[in-house]
């Protein structure tokens, strides 16, 4: 496929766009490329009971912060959210 400068220009306004919008989500999970469906089916298996773990939990372990690791979004929000 041969891009064009309007495509190109196309292309760079909606990265900009996209960059934008990520930088006022202040909540973001922490898992990288794991989905919630693994996160969930991992937290199952873990269970004793093997019984689906709740929302607040699956809320708590999606948002784990690695100590000594540095993160570009702040944590406050989401510690008063599991609060």
């Amino acid at each position: 496929m041969v891009y064009n400068k309007l495509t190109f220009d196309i292309n760079m306004e909606e990265s900009e766009r996209n960059k934008a919008n990520r930088q006022l989500l202040d909540d973001m999970h922490t898992m990288g490329p794991t989905s919630y469906a693994m996160l969930r089916q991992n937290l199952k298996d873990k269970d004793p009971n093997k019984e689906e773990p709740s929302k607040a939990k699956v809320y708590k372990e999606s948002r784990k912060r690695k100590p000594g690791k540095s993160y570009k979004t702040s944590y406050e929000k989401t510690r008063q959210n599991i609060v």
